[in-house]
């Protein structure tokens, strides 16, 4: 009996280990630039993307991939990024670059006052979460960001 509820618990296991790998995947693409200063590339669900929407927020989250700037980068105008074993699930991706350079996200009249673009493209007034949120069920690749 004992061997054989063992048996049923490692088999268990083992196949919630494969539902559960199966549940992530990967996102990657590219963000280009105009402005001097690091790029921050950041992967929000709704309950960051909404903390992202105040001002002062610290974009050194672990949502947020941190690119420092320097001459090649500034040349090239562009960079590469990729997300890995993100669980299924609804989020947004959102390119800023910090021209101050103070890791935070800065505001103006309760605007966002530096270079800031999402996945899906947002309106010129109003961004909203329902505006660009994507539902993420397979691999993407072939992102294109324009801050």
């Amino acid at each position: 009996m004992f061997k054989n509820a063992m048996l049923f618990l490692a088999s268990f296991l083992l196949a919630s280990a494969f539902t559960y790998a199966e549940e992530k995947c990967t996102l990657s693409g590219e963000v280009t630039f105009e402005y001097d200063g690091d790029i921050y590339i950041c992967l929000f669900a709704l309950e960051k993307y909404a903390e992202f929407q105040r001002p002062g927020h610290d974009l050194s989250q672990p949502e947020c991939r941190h690119i420092r700037m320097n001459d090649g980068l500034k040349k090239a105008g562009k960079v590469s990024f990729e997300f890995e074993s993100i669980p299924k699930g609804t989020y947004c991706i959102v390119g800023y670059q910090d021209e101050n350079n103070n890791g935070k996200v800065d505001f103006e009249n309760y605007s966002i006052n530096e270079p800031w673009e999402t996945y899906k493209e947002k309106p010129i007034v109003g961004v909203t979460w329902d505006q660009i949120k994507f539902d993420l069920e397979e691999n993407i690749s072939g992102i294109k960001i324009k801050i």
